[in-house]
């Protein structure tokens, strides 16, 4: 399985299973994949039909793409986890079930860079040396040296020998040779190399091939947390310009010489600016906690004195303080209302998180939880419901007349 794409943060598993065409032994392999995190599953040697590939979408699963041959050989399929998203671009299925390549961008961060991946059972080894147990022949074999020309030829690197360069690990035993040998692993590019924190083989507890499984952490913007916007408000404040301003003509006079790049000074004063901002928020609101804990031990205190000795004096100064705790309250709540109205204006009519929460509330308040049958009793029982409502209609599309055929053929006829 082929896989060219803008990634995130995730983890890959690429595993023989040697025939999943029984439902225990796919729910077995679901599972194994589902305790180890997997993000993207490389499955080869499935053995399945179309419509027998179409079944592995449950569980974490929520895309399968497939190459089939018939149910006695051969076969590929690369799941992808739900919480994935992805925008598929392009997949090319091999009519005789042996890979399949996919394309297809997920998370978009700031670079663009395509990565690309190949892993599943690639039936040779690089080196007879170091990947074999006992080796059995110094020469290279015509598979191997194929894979080499591939490799040569579009720049891909065996991962798991890369990050460990004087390991030796195997991922399939042979029962009549009793040879050990790496014949499943992962191809990746340059780039791709430069993002792996770990390529590992597992040991293989479901099938008789090790899975092995690669692990990608490059630098990318989680989305499970919300990426930094500017708050335009704070362009109001008369205090934040100034601010900004100093800050501004700080960097520049530090920075601005002529033997620097101009591009290279937008972007660093970009980033200076944005940390200044940040460092301005941050500071306000930390001020804005600490005068509304103020004023809350200041309300609590002076409204026990005022209950214990009554005054003017101390009505008015509970009055203000109530009035300035008041305030600050508004205006944590006009801006949680302005960045609410803006996550509704960006959202609009896309599907998404936000869509969901909505049509599931709505549901909710639709939802009745009884009804009165005709002998005014309620009913609270989902059956009894659905009699009541059955009844009710049949009652009313029911009709009223007990017309007789031959009064209807005579109304037909205009007799």
């Amino acid at each position: 399985a082929f896989i060219s794409f803008t990634m995130s943060d995730l983890k890959i598993v690429s595993l023989n299973v040697k025939r999943i065409n029984n439902v225990i032994k796919r729910l077995n392999i679901l599972t194994f994949l589902k305790k180890e995190n997997t993000k993207i599953a490389l499955l080869s040697e499935t053995h399945l039909t179309d419509n027998e590939h179409l079944k592995l979408r449950r569980n974490w699963v929520g895309q399968v793409f497939y190459s089939s041959h018939n149910s006695k050989s051969r076969g590929a399929a690369i799941l992808i986890h739900h919480s994935l998203p992805f925008t598929l671009e392009k997949t090319m299925s091999d009519n005789d079930g042996y890979f399949l390549p996919k394309t297809f961008v997920g998370y978009c961060f700031s670079t663009h860079t395509v990565y690309c991946i190949g892993g599943g059972d690639f039936n040779c080894i690089h080196d007879p040396c170091v990947d074999q147990s006992p080796p059995r022949s110094t020469t290279t074999s015509r598979k191997s040296l194929r894979l080499r020309e591939f490799c040569q030829d579009l720049e891909l690197y065996d991962t798991w020998r890369v990050t460990n360069p004087r390991e030796r690990d195997y991922t399939f035993f042979s029962q009549p040779h009793q040879t050990f040998s790496r014949i499943d692993f992962f191809l990746s590019s340059r780039m791709v190399l430069d993002r792996v924190s770990n390529c590992s083989i597992s040991t293989c507890t479901i099938s008789d091939r090790s899975p092995v499984i690669l692990c990608i952490s490059p630098p990318y913007a989680d989305p499970a947390f919300r990426h930094w916007r500017m708050n335009p408000s704070l362009l109001s404040y008369p205090s934040f310009i100034d601010y900004i301003t100093d800050q501004w003509n700080f960097f520049m006079d530090t920075n601005k010489t002529p033997d620097v790049n101009p591009s290279l000074l937008w972007e660093t004063a970009k980033a200076f600016i944005r940390g200044s901002v940040i460092s301005y928020t941050t500071a306000q609101k930390k001020a804005a906690i600490k005068e509304q804990l103020h004023l809350e031990r200041t309300i609590q205190q002076t409204e026990l004195q005022f209950k214990n000795t009554p005054s003017r004096a101390l009505s008015k100064k509970l009055e203000a303080a109530r009035s300035a705790l008041n305030q600050l309250l508004t205006k944590q709540a006009e801006s949680s209302i302005f960045f609410a109205k803006n996550r509704l204006y960006q959202s609009g009519n896309k599907p998404g998180r936000l869509l969901a929460r909505l049509t599931k509330g709505r549901m909710e308040a639709n939802t009745f939880s009884s009804l009165q049958d005709n002998n005014r009793d309620r009913q609270h029982k989902t059956t009894d419901i659905n009699k009541v409502m059955r009844e009710f209609y049949q009652k009313l599309y029911s009709s009223e007349c007990n017309s007789s055929d031959v009064k209807i053929t005579n109304f037909l006829s205009g007799a």
